[in-house]
């Protein structure tokens, strides 16, 4: 059995054995098994025997689904006596491409056959999400999160150039030895710069250590360039060439700027968009022009707003691959709720992809809403609306209504569209979570989807267990639409609202008088 101190020497061995340094801090990506083959990864501290013994006995529970132990290893450099032979390379003329310079901490580690399985869960790390969902601080940080020194994590490691804002002479030029902190605040400088001068530059070298550019009439009316070199061991970058400002004047006068692109406006949106995520693109719009002097187009705009939300909140990919875990915590902590499901195989062209599935369709019902229906009145109002995301689909609900007519959400579903098949699958649970009780009201429009769900539900929502009806808002939004008739359209809200069988007749009779293609409508399925 390898214990934790053996590790590490191991891992100083081999992984850049050459640099003399010390293991500070390893990281595990572990695997957490959910809706049956789905995986999702947990980052997990490696800090004593205990928890080593934990990885490998993981790796062999999950070894038939994640071939790999992933570790993300920090390392500190000890001091060395040779570094002060090239402690004042120049990197400016160095344009190799070796991998072994941008090498990554990232080692994969093949665990020895003979090493001991112990007792672990899998599923430990969605009872730690579930207790956490139902604490005081439904969102507190994992425990090993909290160990963390989140300051010292944030703090530069080379402060002295740890520049936000890269600095700049009285006169807004930049200046040959001037220092950058990463090639990304280089980058950002030079957009700064061409955007509020009104110029434009070309990129003629853009490598992982150099940032070469030129001002795009150079060599007709403007000699402006700038070279940007990454000074090796010093781990800043450096400006070793510069022309000075530029004597161009732009040939045409533009409302936008080629540099001013979605990714620059949505640096500078970010605390607009964190104040109010449902603030309007035109205020977009007219906030990047009292920034930057520049009117860009709605779409840009939309584009820039849209990686702000992204960025704060998370992207439409994210939200999709924590779905499963977060249904997995809840109905673990709670098992009264209501929670089904349906995937499809995943294919890459015509090819079949092994063990990954792709989400179908989806029904749910927290416990709150399924022990509050008890009390409603025996009435269930289903509808749908389409959703407009990314990702298209349809969202499904189904409301009911308490003894103060208060409207009470009671299930959800997310689905493909409003489809026979998706209509039926919602149905059908919300008939076997939700609705339990027979001599029911099931109120939707006229559908057609809908109608067929219903009759494929084995009698669960036809008489004599229950009874569907129409709305008639519905109706009488559609026959409006239909006939362009408002007397007609409050005749028919009239009928719908009758109270008894000689009323309903009477004014059925007084709209077909008007015409027998307005009742032959309402008649229709």
């Amino acid at each position: 059995m390898v214990s934790f101190e053996e590790f590490k020497s191991y891992s100083c061995q081999n992984i850049d054995p050459h640099m003399p340094k010390r293991v500070t801090n390893i990281l595990y990506r572990r695997p957490i098994l959910v809706f049956g083959r789905f995986v999702q990864f947990h980052a997990t501290c490696i800090n004593d025997d205990t928890s080593l013994q934990e990885m490998f006995s993981i790796y062999y529970q999950a070894q038939s689904q994640v071939s790999i132990i992933e570790l993300y290893v920090e390392f500190d450099q000890l001091p060395n006596t040779m570094e002060q032979y090239d402690h004042d390379f120049d990197w400016e003329s160095y344009n190799g491409d070796s991998e072994e310079e941008y090498e990554g901490n990232y080692y994969f580690v093949d665990p020895n056959a003979d090493e001991e399985q112990e007792d672990c869960t899998i599923e430990s790390d969605v009872e730690d999400v579930a207790n956490a969902l139902a604490s005081e601080h439904p969102f507190e940080e994992p425990s090993f999160m909290r160990a963390l020194d989140l300051d010292a994590m944030n703090t530069p490691e080379f402060s002295e150039y740890a520049n936000a804002d890269p600095p700049m002479v009285k006169d807004g030029e930049f200046v040959i030895g001037m220092k950058f902190n990463s090639r990304e605040a280089v980058i950002k400088a030079v957009k700064d710069y061409t955007i509020h001068r009104g110029v434009d530059y070309r990129v003629f070298k853009s490598e992982p250590t150099t940032f070469y550019a030129k001002c795009v009439q150079y060599g007709q009316s403007c000699d402006w360039l700038i070279r940007v070199s990454m000074m090796r061991r010093k781990y800043y970058w450096e400006i070793r060439r510069y022309n000075g400002n530029h004597t161009c004047t732009r040939a045409t006068i533009s409302q936008d700027h080629s540099k001013l692109d979605s990714n620059t406006i949505a640096e500078a949106i970010k605390p607009l968009i964190e104040a109010d995520p449902s603030i309007k693109v035109r205020s977009v719009i007219a906030d990047v022009q009292s920034k930057f002097n520049y009117m860009i187009s709605y779409r840009k705009a939309w584009l820039a707003k849209q990686k702000v939300v992204e960025k704060i909140f998370g992207g439409w990919e994210a939200s999709y691959e924590a779905l499963p875990i977060w249904f997995e915590a809840m109905v673990k902590k709670e098992p009264s709720v209501a929670v089904e499901y349906e995937t499809l195989p995943c294919y890459h062209g015509d090819e079949l992809v092994q063990d990954v599935r792709v989400l179908n369709r989806i029904f749910w019902s927290f416990y709150p809403c399924i022990r509050a229906f008890r009390n409603c009145k025996p009435v269930v109002q289903v509808d749908g609306t389409h959703l407009y995301g990314k990702y298209k689909g349809a969202l499904l609900v189904a409301v009911s209504q308490d003894g103060n007519n208060n409207i009470v959400l009671i299930a959800f579903a997310l689905v493909e569209g409003e489809t026979s098949d998706a209509w039926f699958f919602f149905l059908r649970h919300l008939r076997t979570h939700v609705v339990t009780k027979d001599v029911m009201g099931l109120i939707s429009d006229r559908h057609k989807s809908i109608r067929s769900a219903v009759s494929r539900c084995d009698g669960a929502w036809e008489p004599p267990r229950a009874r569907h009806m129409f709305c008639m808002r519905h109706i009488a939004s559609n026959f409006l639409r239909k006939f362009k008739a408002p007397f007609m359209q409050k005749l028919v809200v009239n009928i719908g609202y009758s109270k008894t069988v000689d009323e309903y007749e009477i004014r059925y009779q007084r709209l077909r008088s008007w015409g027998e293609a307005y009742t032959c409508w309402l008649d229709s399925p």
